[in-house]
């Protein structure tokens, strides 16, 4: 008996270990931020490596102090409406729709105060019609000139397909003129407009355009009865989607694509979520005119399922990414470092309670990230007694029952040898 109580002492200590949380240093890095040139907010965009663990960062000084910050989104600048002087509806000489404004800035207020200008506008005209806005804009004095963008902004009403009639366009200068030029029906007259100056992040132009593998839905046991045709869109890894670019093979009139997100629980095998999203395709050589820009999300996610209306042959699709980014109350010259992995080192008060303007914020240099290095400000990750048990949790029940059968034959031997 006495030999088995080695292997009993070490099974007892064993379990003993088991029961005492762990610190887990294994996932702990940092990167430090370059500083910024002078004192107020700075941002620094997080790149595909930051992004993909954005809910475990945390920013710290060269003390490990946590730094409070902000993540870029909507209506993290509160929005404003805008008064407007000098608005004149009508006809351009091409007998096109037409509105000219001059915006009258709130108090202390300047170009800028805000990234964004939201235009609301008052539309009236039988439906079902599709226009191409083109957009000019002048500072004080000189010639109006023509916004450039990779793709063009669109309005339309589609009666059953739905409608736009919102824009949303730089805020770069003091005096806009709006033009709509019809590509599918008849253009409706303007009637009347809203400016609203507001931050949003979404409209700004995407980090980085991303080609997923298509696969038909068909082909894995499941066809969109709703459409004529449904795809599933898949990345490598999670990214931040803002968009789509969905090009459509010719002839196809305006038509609205459709998103969804599957869901990925067991119980749920094969079902998704629509999505919400805004924007029409079409590619019309005859009339040379093609669109292909929708806008979704933002959402975190590695694949999404793709449907068309039936007859419309899908060309190619890209994903559009945008990251996010991080804001922060910079000290001229400081050093600051981001910090993942293990738990979040949380900084008191609330930032988002202080008013400020964007357009100091943009009109900066953002800050770099630079490379990774272990952290030895990082708080671990503590293991706790039934995490760690798990793995070798069937080896120590074996390791019991090897030892309980010998001692039972132990005892069963002895009996018989008395």
């Amino acid at each position: 008996m006495n030999a088995l109580r080695p292997i009993v002492c070490s099974l007892a200590l064993l379990c003993l270990a088991g029961c005492t949380p762990r610190e887990d240093r294994t996932g702990l890095r940092r990167r430090a931020v370059s500083p910024a040139s002078q004192n107020g907010w700075a941002r620094v965009p997080l790149d595909g490596e930051a992004q993909r663990s954005a809910t475990q960062l945390w920013l710290g000084d060269a003390d490990g102090h946590s730094i409070p910050f902000e993540l870029e989104r909507d209506g993290l600048w509160t929005s404003r409406a805008l008064e407007l002087d000098k608005v004149l509806t009508g006809r351009d000489p091409k007998n096109q729709p037409s509105v000219q404004f001059r915006l009258r800035f709130p108090e202390g207020w300047q170009v800028r105060q805000r990234e964004h200008l939201h235009l609301e506008l008052e539309l009236e005209g039988a439906s079902p019609w599709v226009c191409r806005a083109e957009v000019e804009r002048r500072l004080d004095g000189g010639d109006f000139l023509r916004l450039e963008r990779e793709s063009p902004l669109h309005l339309y009403d589609l009666t059953f397909s739905g409608s736009k009639r919102n824009l949303t366009i730089p805020w770069d200068a003091r005096e806009y003129r709006v033009t709509l030029i019809p590509t599918q029906g008849q253009a409706p007259s303007i009637r009347g407009l809203k400016v609203i100056a507001a931050t949003q992040p979404e409209a700004l132009q995407s980090d980085e355009v991303l080609e997923p593998s298509v696969t038909p839905l068909s082909r894995i046991g499941r066809v969109d009865a709703a459409a004529g045709e449904a795809w599933r869109l898949e990345l490598p890894g999670l990214e931040r989607i803002v968009g789509a670019e969905v090009v459509v093979k010719a002839p196809v009139a305006p038509v609205q694509p459709h998103f969804y997100l599957p869901l990925k629980t067991a119980q749920e095998e094969g079902a998704s979520t629509y999505l919400a999203q805004s924007g029409l395709v079409w590619n019309l050589p005859a009339l040379d005119t093609r669109a292909s820009r929708m806008t979704l999300g933002p959402l975190l996610t590695d694949r999404l399922e793709l449907s068309l209306p039936e007859g419309v042959r899908l060309d190619h699709v890209k994903l559009l990414v945008r990251r996010d980014v991080l804001l922060f109350p910079a000290e001229a010259g400081r050093v600051y470092y981001l910090h993942e992995g293990g738990r979040v080192r949380r900084a008191p008060g609330n930032l988002g309670t202080l008013p400020d303007s964007s357009g100091a914020l943009y009109a900066r240099s953002p800050l770099r990230l630079g490379p990774g290095e272990a952290d030895p400000q990082g708080l671990p990750r503590l293991i706790e007694a039934g995490e760690r048990t798990r793995p070798w949790l069937p080896w120590a029940a074996g390791l019991a029952v090897a030892v309980l059968g010998l001692f039972a034959w132990r005892l069963f031997t002895a009996k018989n040898e008395a």
